[in-house]
């Protein structure tokens, strides 16, 4: 059960990484044409490593399984949504959430395998 928390949490971010390369965020007017441009358009190739950080903390967990790492990823991730907040890490709240998830569900899905 956690792990499979931990491969959707990774798919989720995953996800949420492409949409934000190929997907254009931005849209303004340059002499009175609309235009739209990728995150990396506008910001450069420097961006990549904030978008990638998330996914690379989802994968973690997802390879060593261990419960600790769990713990910490979700801290990372949880953190990263809220200072980025406003910008890219509202994309990474539903895979900060499944990892909380997976860090919090494992013992008690142990718990109810035992119960009659």
């Amino acid at each position: 059960m956690k792990a499979r928390l931990t491969a959707i949490s990774f798919g989720f971010a995953a996800v949420a990484a492409i949409v934000l390369f190929v997907v254009p965020v931005y849209s303004g007017f340059t002499d009175s044409q609309p235009v739209r441009a990728t995150l990396i358009e506008i910001n450069g190739k420097w961006v990549i490593v904030p978008v990638i950080l998330p996914v690379v903390v989802a994968v973690v967990p997802l390879v060593f399984r261990k419960q600790v790492l769990r713990i910490i990823a979700t801290v990372i991730m949880l953190g990263f949504t809220i200072i980025s907040g406003f910008s890219i890490g509202l994309l990474y709240l539903p895979a900060a959430m499944m990892m909380l998830l997976a860090a919090c569900v494992a013992d008690s899905a142990k718990l109810r395998d035992v119960l009659p």
